[in-house]
């Protein structure tokens, strides 16, 4: 196990332990420390796993792998939650520049590369994806027909772009180096390259609802569980300004919420999921009704736009 003995981001060494949570996704018993540092909230996993173990929280039956095939009859309709997904994204990196032939997007943990493919398919944009696994496009010949993707840290790649975009979707919270990761960014960057990172508050509403159950936790998997202030401390040390915090993100803050009440039932993340389908989509439409008026407040995911310093 690999100890923290200071915050990364303000280098507070009086690390005080926060709550602890089970694995999560995971069929087993283990429970997971997470601290905090009293100076800027920062939350992290203390001790964590050496990266070679998390290997073994990455099955073929973790759910984000399965995808769409994992809800059976009703796989089209998550296919379709998915493209809204990817254009909602694109839409976004579309506010601040617009897209054509010329642009080029670095999305740093990319997994299954759809997002960089709806870029390219709506824009023609040149797309490039790191990952430290193939297992999102091994089966998608023309992923790797019109995307330049690579295998490996961030660190070991020798990347020659200057991109327009960076993109992080749900990849800081996984990242043991987050100063090293943003800082070699940094040097990719130009005056006009912007930088998109979304992942979970910790200071939403669905963590003080759920607990040690939010599967914001997403155990032993995230390593950082950042707010909005202390992730913009984190850019600012690491060369970047932030533009703009959003208190909600691309992705559905109901996700969350349906996750952790999963994990209050201590449901079989690797069973067929056709039968949580309608309860799913009945859950979503009440969230969104319930949180209409209520935009203010973060119930779960933040995005954050930034640009070099």
């Amino acid at each position: 196990m690999l100890q923290l003995s200071s915050c990364p981001i303000c280098q507070n060494d009086d690390l005080q332990s926060f709550i602890k949570v089970d694995a999560q996704m995971h069929p087993s018993n283990e429970k997971f420390n997470y601290d905090q540092c009293p100076s800027c909230n920062l939350v992290m996993l203390n001790p964590r796993l050496p990266v070679d173990d998390l290997k073994h929280y990455y099955t073929t039956h973790y759910l984000p792998y399965r995808g769409a095939a994992a809800w059976g009859k009703y796989r089209s309709w998550v296919e379709k939650d998915q493209q809204k997904l990817d254009k909602s994204r694109v839409e976004v990196l579309n506010k601040y520049q617009p897209l054509t032939k010329k642009t080029t997007i670095l999305d740093v943990g990319c997994g299954k590369p759809s997002f960089l493919h709806t870029a390219h398919q709506q824009y023609n944009v040149q797309g490039v994806g790191v990952d430290f696994s193939d297992h999102g496009w091994r089966d998608e010949p023309s992923y790797e027909q019109e995307l330049e993707l690579m295998v490996g840290e961030l660190d070991q790649l020798k990347l020659e772009i200057q991109p327009d975009f960076i993109t992080m979707w749900h990849y800081l919270e996984h990242d043991y180096f987050p100063n090293q990761t943003l800082q070699q960014l940094r040097t990719l960057a130009t005056p006009n390259t912007h930088l998109i990172i979304e992942v979970p508050n910790f200071d939403s509403e669905s963590r003080k609802k759920y607990g040690a159950c939010w599967a914001g936790w997403h155990t032993p998997r995230h390593s950082f569980l950042y707010s909005p202030e202390n992730l913009e401390q984190l850019l600012a040390k690491n060369g970047w300004q932030t533009k703009e915090i959003r208190t909600s993100g691309t992705l559905s803050d109901y996700l969350l919420y349906w996750m952790s009440e999963m994990e209050l039932k201590n449901i079989d993340w690797q069973k067929n999921m056709e039968a949580e389908f309608w309860n799913f989509a009945k859950g979503q439409t009440q969230h969104q009704l319930s949180h209409l008026f209520s935009s203010k407040k973060s119930h779960g995911i933040m995005l954050v736009v930034a640009v070099a310093a």
